[in-house]
């Protein structure tokens, strides 16, 4: 059931900046968030219709709700963005962010240069704008940061270096972020999820995948099972909230028991 906000406040007033919440597991990110009663800015790249949609599932949940496209490789724009959604809902309590491209599995033998820049492009350099853009309204509101990673920068799995390479990359910033700037009231953590059946990993269920291979990727979990979306929305809202309050610099491996 959805928190009572006034009575019992998990988060500080304004919203949780979500970057790459129009995604699947943007969007159970999302609606934890407004389960829990924060207002909830939600980015997209190139699909409105879907980051629309998040947002009109936040504002029936009751909390503040609206999308904004973000093209996240221009520095600029991040910061004018950043601080028109902080001036809207009054300050920006926590940046989640779960972007990734679109990649297939291939092996670091038939990565191609152009590919390779994409990914770096898109994640560690996206994620940098990020965080620049908004750890002066953190620093402000005392908030947090949550990087939505990947289990493979802590078990690797063959053919998943374009998924793993630049989230280990994110990693290491978000541990930056919590060393630096705790001093000013800012934590930061990192939710690594193992394969889920929402967003990306339900596309390589639906493509790419093989029943067989599937079979093997739930064997490799000690739950012996593929995670939801939502059990890891679950994960990044503790964070985000109150209730994770001397949490900091921490990775929880949201993965099944993938990396025991």
């Amino acid at each position: 059931m959805p928190q009572d906000h006034a009575t019992n406040p998990a988060f500080p007033p304004g919203a949780a900046l979500v970057v790459g919440g129009s995604g699947g597991l943007g969007d159970a990110i999302c609606r934890a968030l407004a389960d829990q009663g924060s207002d909830v800015a939600v980015t997209y790249n190139g699909n409105q219709a879907a980051a629309d949609d998040v947002a009109q599932a936040v504002r029936k949940v009751g909390p503040r709700g609206a999308a904004f496209q973000m093209p996240l490789d221009d520095t600029n724009a991040v910061v004018s963005i950043v601080d028109n959604i902080a001036e809207e809902f009054g300050a920006i309590h926590t940046l989640v962010f779960t972007v990734g491209p679109d990649i297939g599995q291939p092996f670091v033998s038939e990565v191609t240069p152009e590919k390779w820049r994409e990914v770096m492009v898109v994640e560690p350099v996206g994620y940098f704008n990020a965080v620049r853009a908004a750890l002066p309204h953190l620093r402000a509101s005392r908030g947090s940061v949550v990087a939505v990673t990947s289990a493979a920068t802590m078990r690797y799995a063959p053919r998943d270096i374009l998924s793993a390479g630049p989230k280990a990359s994110v990693n290491m910033l978000t541990s930056a972020i919590a060393r630096e700037e705790g001093r000013n009231g800012v934590r930061a953590n990192i939710v690594a999820p193992g394969f889920i059946s929402a967003g990306l990993g339900q596309h390589l269920l639906d493509t790419v995948v093989s029943e067989r291979e599937r079979a093997a990727i739930e064997r490799a979990a000690a739950l012996r099972r593929i995670g939801t979306a939502e059990e890891v929305a679950e994960v990044v809202a503790f964070l985000a909230s109150s209730k994770a309050s001397l949490v900091t610099g921490q990775t929880i491996a949201a993965d099944g028991g993938y990396t025991a």
